[in-house]
């Protein structure tokens, strides 16, 4: 249920957008225990993405039903630094949602 949308402008982690996303759905099934068959991981290039004005930064965006975003945003921001990107260059948003407004095949889960 929960999807996980990462926007960075870091030229190596686009490179390797299935190894970094497969990272993150590792991050999400050990840090929020959920199974395989409902994480979904978008990895979006952007133009620029700045944190502190720097450039070559990470945004990552959670919406889950539930979960521990602390220890998902540490694991992530850990398995980014294996790609060159310093946790301070890693900022995040966790958003709990409904059942009702998330949605898989085509409809709302309640």
């Amino acid at each position: 249920m929960p999807l996980v949308t990462v926007f960075t402008d870091v030229d190596v982690l686009v490179a390797k957008k299935q190894e970094v996303c497969q990272m993150v759905h590792d991050a999400v099934k050990s840090a929020l225990g959920k199974p395989d068959q409902y994480i979904t991981v978008a990895l979006m290039k952007a133009e620029c993405v700045t944190v502190a004005g720097q450039e070559a930064s990470v945004v990552v965006e959670v919406d889950s039903i539930g979960g521990d975003f602390g220890g998902l945003i540490s694991t992530i921001a850990k398995g980014l630094q294996a790609h060159g990107v310093e946790p301070s260059k890693v900022t995040g948003t966790f958003r709990g949602v409904s059942f009702k407004e998330f949605a898989m095949n085509g409809r709302p889960l309640g």
